[in-house]
This record gives C-alpha cells, structure tokens and sequence, in this order.
C-alpha cells in the first residue's frame, strides 16, 4: 500500500504485525532487566505515544509513567537547541526508562540525558522503537531497541511529516523511486517539495 502526505508518496515499511512482535520482545526485556525496580517510564511526546502505549501495555512489573515534550528552536534539531518541558518530574534515587519513537542524530537524547542526570536517578535508559544508526552523530547508548532502520524518512505510528501521518497504523518509508522521477519529470524547475 502506498500513500501520499504534503505532495511525497510513501509505502509500507513496517507492518502491524511486526510493531507487535518488536513492542513485545522489548517489553519482555525490560520486564526481565527492571523485575523489582519499580521504573519511571518517561514518555516523549508526541511521537512516541503509539508505540508508548502499546509497549506499556504489555508491561508486566510494577512501574509509573510520566511525560515529557521536547521541542526545537527552528528546523534543525541541535543538542544546544533542544527546549525540555520537565516541570514537577521528580526521579531522584530511582530507575527511569526514556520511551523514544526514534533516535535519529541523537542530539534530543543526549541532550534529554544530560539534563536528567542533574536530578540524580539512581539510572537512566533508554528504549526506542527505531535507530538509525548510520545517522547517529552522538556518542549515546540506546540500551533497547527495536529495530534499526537506515537513514530514511519514515512516517506513521506516531511519526509524522509537518504533523501529517502520525495516526497510521504502520510506518511508511519515502518511495525514493517516485521522488527521484517526480525530480526528473520536473527538469530544471525547482521542486516543490
């Protein structure tokens, strides 16, 4: 199946199907590596709240849940850029899991890190439903991931294009084929894009 968002056409990359057997292995993980740790689950919106909800529902240990937005200033999201919103996030002395729809450069989290660590937790991971690990400009540990992807443009799940396409049910990935002739079609005239 193939869809078209803001003028891009983009095709299925990533089915239900597989969501669920990613979301499950990494719950099963983190249910085994945090049993008796009562976690922090921090969720970061708004990407993340599809594949935050399905995986914490298959959470099966003792655990609170708390959320945090970033945003940028501008287009380009740089680690001296990025603008946290963690008012009254107390996680002092405990265990936090930071749930990240996708870790691109790695700036956010590195970022998003570094902050938290100034209040202390007794640890920090983080989980993500998707690297990019070609893309990373970070030295940062992703300790669960669920798949690696390469340094494409995917949308769905939470994902979006200019906040288009996060509620699909499955991701998508740019159809660079089509990208590619729509270019060529166009010759010299500058594409809209």
């Amino acid at each position: 199946m193939k869809i078209i968002i803001n003028g891009k056409r983009f095709k299925k990359y990533i089915s239900k199907e597989e969501l669920e057997k990613i979301t499950y292995t990494l719950a099963e993980k983190i249910n085994s590596a945090y049993n008796r740790k009562n976690p922090i689950f921090l969720i970061v919106l708004k990407g993340s709240i599809f594949f935050a909800a399905d995986l914490l529902r298959k959470i099966t240990i003792k655990c609170t849940i708390e959320t945090i937005r970033t945003s940028s200033y501008g287009m380009n999201m740089t680690g001296g850029n990025v603008k946290l919103s963690i008012e009254n996030l107390s996680i002092k002395n405990k265990h936090v899991i930071i749930i990240e729809d996708i870790v691109d450069t790695g700036n956010t989290i590195k970022e998003l890190l570094n902050k938290l660590s100034l209040q202390k937790p007794k640890s920090i991971a983080v989980t993500s439903l998707l690297l990019k690990p070609n893309s990373l400009q970070n030295d940062i540990k992703i300790e669960f991931v669920g798949k690696k992807i390469p340094s494409k443009f995917v949308i769905g799940y939470g994902l979006d294009y200019a906040e288009k396409g996060r509620n699909l049910p499955e991701i998508y990935i740019l159809d660079e084929w089509f990208f590619v002739n729509y270019i060529k079609k166009l010759g010299d005239k500058k594409c809209p894009m």
